[in-house]
């Protein structure tokens, strides 16, 4: 993996980023570290494992559905500039 950042942060409700260099292989591995620092973080507040696998999985699909939803936007408004 090559080097590269990336800022997170959080300002009134608004979550912002940076990235500098972060290729695909690099942003899955910062986000499987982010998941297992707040699954430890979580069982260390006293969450039960099974609670926590559930919540980021419903998170993960959401973001999915998101993403899925805003390419279908991207590519009727691609069609809408062709036609």
């Amino acid at each position: 993996m090559e080097d590269c950042s990336l800022l997170i942060t959080v300002r009134n409700d608004q979550i912002h980023f940076e990235g500098q260099d972060v290729s695909l292989e690099g942003l899955a591995n910062m986000a499987g570290f982010l998941q297992g620092f707040a699954g430890r973080e979580s069982i260390q507040h006293g969450l039960d494992i099974d609670d926590i696998k559930d919540h980021m999985l419903d998170i993960h699909l959401a973001a999915m559905e998101a993403v899925e939803a805003q390419m279908g936007k991207w590519l009727q408004e691609g069609k809408k500039e062709e036609g």
